[in-house]
């Protein structure tokens, strides 16, 4: 899963390499968010784009699919939610950092999918410790 420079989240469904243009070409389609479980999911009616390059070289930042399954960070969602929300009743305007802390949730979301996906065992180091 991808969130664009924009801020949309999108889900790679085709990724190959154009011979012709030598470099890499991937077909991107909008995803959507589950309001309950928080999963993304690429949207079969949604917007297509392609990407040429390496995504994380255009600004597309990969997410987690699924960021609130980590307990500690669907807590800390609900939290900030929570805060967002109480603002915005309180004011009657969204937060100004509403995005932000959006996107800063979902990179600590990735970095723990990321430890998850790390061997538990690395390898033994050879030589001197």
């Amino acid at each position: 899963m991808l969130r664009g420079p924009d801020g949309r989240h999108w889900q790679e469904t085709v990724d190959h390499f154009d011979q012709e243009a030598k470099q890499r070409v991937a077909m991107l389609t909008a995803a959507v968010q589950d309001p309950d479980t928080g999963r993304w999911t690429a949207d079969p009616h949604g917007e297509r784009t392609t990407v040429t390059g390496i995504p994380d070289r255009a600004g597309y930042t990969e997410v987690s699919a699924d960021p609130l399954r980590e307990p500690c960070i669907a807590h800390l969602h609900r939290l900030v939610t929570k805060v967002t929300a109480d603002f915005e009743q309180q004011t009657g305007a969204p937060h100004p950092h509403a995005a932000d802390l959006a996107h800063a949730l979902e990179d600590v979301a990735m970095r723990v999918e990321h430890l998850r996906r790390r061997p538990r065992h690395p390898p033994p180091r050879r030589g001197r410790c």
